[in-house]
């Protein structure tokens, strides 16, 4: 169903009513999905940047009203606060005049059937001046590479060495593992450092480990806690027999010494 973006207007903003924001269009795999979903949750999970963000995945990005939207699989965009899902100000998509900026990253993911990640879209991203544009092509339908990363260098794209964001604070990096059943290599967000950003389940084990290392370090200072009181019961034990030897000795007429 093709939808547009209805009647929002604010002063000295364009009108967006005609503009299509949604075309239904579903994704075009299961790596592809899990993929982008695997970009966008963990940020909001467990990526504490201290300066608000949006990551949003398959949401339209518009630079000016008159040409059609750039979709792309995965965008981050910082510094920036998040849209209205509701009410008059909301945002069916997101409008770099209404945001201030495009996004910081982009991030497409190249499926069985390419789609000019490599010329059109670069050049598209390039124009709109995203500042960071990754391409990850996991079946190597491009090149030989799994993800090229590129960022402005006045004006025009350059390819990096490193899958490194520096002014957005993010890194990407492969993660062999299992997400959500299925065993994969998959793209993952890190911090610049290499530290991956947590999934749900990394969170849960990290806070069971947490929990069972603060249970054992319960049951150990209740282990010394009991240790200290055998060890104050020998000693009264021991104060005991003294007393009675002293008393024992004082009955034979002989004064302890001491």
């Amino acid at each position: 169903m093709i939808m547009s973006q209805g009647s929002r207007r604010t002063p000295h903003a364009p009108d967006t009513s005609h503009l299509i924001t949604d075309d239904g269009a579903p994704v075009d795999s299961w790596l592809a999905e899990k993929q982008m979903r695997l970009l966008t949750g963990p940020l909001y999970a467990g990526w504490r940047p201290g300066r608000p963000f949006v990551v949003a995945a398959n949401v339209g990005v518009f630079a000016i009203p008159k040409n059609p939207a750039l979709v792309p699989d995965v965008f981050v965009s910082v510094d920036v606060s998040a849209p209205q899902l509701s009410g008059p100000d909301r945002l069916n998509s997101y409008f770099v005049w209404e945001f201030g900026k495009p996004p910081d990253v982009v991030i497409e993911i190249v499926s069985d059937t390419p789609g000019g990640e490599l010329s059109d879209k670069l050049r598209d991203y390039e124009r709109m001046r995203v500042p960071y544009y990754a391409v990850y092509d996991p079946l190597r339908r491009l090149r030989t590479e799994e993800l090229l990363t590129f960022s402005l260098d006045g004006g025009a794209y350059a390819l990096r060495d490193e899958p490194r964001f520096d002014t957005v604070g993010l890194s990407l990096r492969f993660w062999e593992g299992v997400f959500e059943g299925i065993r994969f290599r998959w793209l993952r967000w890190a911090d610049l450092d290499g530290h991956l950003i947590p999934i749900a389940e990394e969170d849960r084990a990290q806070a069971e480990e947490a929990k069972a290392q603060v249970e054992e370090a319960k049951a150990q200072v209740e282990e010394a806690k009991a240790q200290v009181e055998e060890a104050k019961a020998r000693v009264t034990a021991a104060e005991e027999r003294n007393r009675a030897l002293e008393a024992r000795l004082r009955a034979l007429g002989i004064e302890p010494e001491g």
